[in-house]
Order: C-alpha cells, then sequence, then structure tokens
C-alpha cells in the first residue's frame, strides 16, 4: 500500500489534526513508494504516521538488546521506538 496526498487529506480531516508542509513533505517521502521487497501496511502507516506526528521521528525497529544499547549510548533525549514488535 502507498500513500498520496488525498490520503493525507482525509487522514487529516477524519483525525481532526493539522499536519504541516513540512510533515507532509517526510510522510509522502516515506510512503508514496514501497519498501523493495517488502509492502506498507495500512497498520504499519498509520503506526508510523502517528509516531511522527506525536514525536517527530519514524518508529526504529530494534531487533535485540545490544542494538537497543548502542541507539541509546551517549544519548539522553527520548527517542520512540519498536522494540521486537512493541513499543
Amino acid at each position: 500500500m502507498t500513500i498520496d496526498r488525498r490520503y493525507l487529506a482525509n487522514y487529516e480531516k477524519s483525525m481532526r489534526i493539522h499536519i504541516s508542509e513540512e510533515q507532509r513533505t517526510a510522510i509522502l517521502e516515506r510512503f508514496s513508494v514501497e519498501p523493495v521487497p517488502y509492502e506498507w501496511s495500512e497498520q504499519d502507516i498509520a503506526v508510523q504516521m502517528q509516531n511522527y506526528l506525536g514525536c517527530g521521528e519514524f518508529v526504529k525497529t530494534i531487533n535485540s538488546n545490544s542494538e537497543y544499547a548502542r541507539v541509546f549510548q551517549g544519548d539522553r533525549k527520548p527517542v520512540c521506538l519498536l522494540v521486537n514488535g512493541e513499543f
């Protein structure tokens, strides 16, 4: 699944939120094409957009504790993460 400006306009209206042009551009750059060889699901897009609009970053997937430690080593600012498929 991919999205376009019309999808974002409908999303913005249904969720009763405002999406800035900068946010709109970032979202469209990420979700207007499929990540070969994978596909975006509607749920992938919804979760990623909520995360991006909420904290300014797309979800980062971390698959191991050592990778988790590397992300936070020396960095204390809050980061939105998806760890082994869960927040």
